[in-house]
């Protein structure tokens, strides 16, 4: 059985593949940045639901270059990406085309859509901060904000600055706080 997020996530699917391009043989290209196994099973249910075969082609990287080297030619009708920064290299590179917001099923909320509706967030994925038990007190650590406390100097430990998800944490310090708050944060 689904989680009920992959329920909605599939309810969302379906309605955005019921407008998508779909060929005269029943199929839709879906190119994704997504693993198969949190994918394949919206993409067998809509199947199931709708009878049009997804076609999908899986990628860890260089999507953005593929889908600029197939230009109009490229047989993608969707895409799916992992984070924000490779949506917004997708977008900026002109490679998306808004779609009208009433084409949408209720279950999106305006702050998961970009403003022209080139594009929207499916789900949302929680960016946790876990701390030793035997060596944290409870609630030391509550926000990201928190991290740069000088008491944690040489405790921290993340992905490389350069991993998309620290990019996309950075760039999230940036919106809320300003250049100079999210430079102030980084340097702890």
């Amino acid at each position: 059985m689904l989680k009920k997020v992959s329920v909605v996530a599939l309810s969302i699917v379906i309605t955005i593949m019921s407008w998508v391009s779909v060929s005269q043989a029943g199929e839709v290209n879906v190119y994704s940045y997504r693993k198969p196994t949190l994918i394949d099973p919206m993409f067998a249910a809509f199947t199931e639901q709708t009878g049009i075969k997804v076609n999908s082609v899986y990628a860890k990287k260089g999507m953005l270059e593929k889908l600029q080297s197939e230009g109009r030619n490229s047989p993608a009708d969707l895409v799916f990406t992992v984070d924000i920064g490779r949506l917004s290299d997708i977008q900026n590179a002109g490679l998306t085309q808004s779609v009208s917001r009433s084409r949408f099923a209720a279950d999106i909320p305006d702050n998961y859509m970009e403003p022209n509706g080139h594009w929207f967030g499916l789900t949302t994925r929680a960016r946790i901060i876990v701390a030793s038990k035997e060596r944290v007190t409870p609630m030391a650590i509550t926000t990201y904000e928190g991290l740069a406390d000088p008491k944690w100097k040489g405790r921290i430990c993340t992905r490389s600055g350069k991993h998309p998800y620290m990019v996309a944490l950075t760039a999230s310090m940036i919106a809320h706080h300003g250049l100079a708050g999210a430079r102030s944060w980084l340097s702890g």
